[in-house]
């Protein structure tokens, strides 16, 4: 299941490993840093019919502080077939007779989401005429790597705002 992680490291080497400045980093985290994340990722799926749940964990360690976002929930694997991309495959009727969907037209079907990354509106059919088969081969999708574009767009914010919440840590411990 694809996730996403965003990391940030001090360039002292080492975290001190006051409680007082974990627990600062900790609430920080989950009231600024996570709905903030949780917020992007949910902007990719905002107009899907089918949308997956968005959880995140957080580590913090000795060297690092570390965020990771991933699909869960029914829907979750939709997000893996739009992240991953998939391979040609046979779809087949399981709930009746035959498929039914709108086929031919210029330009029949315009999807969502394109290669590499980019979102934004309905997929929509255009024109055609309803067809019936059994069985159709897909050629299957690329992938649309959403996580790590969006890892991108905000590992600066990310490392940013951890490093704020750090010096208000110290400050809030006493020290300097």
């Amino acid at each position: 299941m694809p996730t996403i992680a965003y990391r940030a490291v001090r360039s002292r080497r080492v975290f001190v490993n006051a409680p007082k400045v974990r627990k600062y980093l900790e609430q920080g985290i989950d009231s600024e840093v996570k709905p903030h994340m949780l917020k992007q990722f949910n902007r990719v799926i905002s107009n899907w019919e089918h949308k997956p749940e968005f959880r995140s964990r957080k580590f913090i360690t000795a060297d690092a502080i570390k965020l990771n976002i991933f699909a869960a929930g029914p829907n979750s694997k939709i997000w893996t077939f739009v992240t991953k991309g998939t391979r040609p495959h046979k779809i087949r009727a399981k709930r009746g007779k035959s498929l039914a969907f709108l086929w031919g037209g210029p330009g029949s079907y315009v999807p969502k989401t394109s290669p590499p990354a980019k979102f934004g509106g309905p997929g929509t059919v255009r024109g055609g005429k309803m067809r019936f088969p059994q069985e159709v081969s897909h050629p299957g999708t690329k992938p649309r790597p959403f996580p790590e574009e969006i890892r991108k767009e905000e590992q600066p914010w990310f490392n940013r705002t951890m490093e704020n919440m750090w010096r208000r840590g110290i400050r809030a411990m006493g020290g300097t």
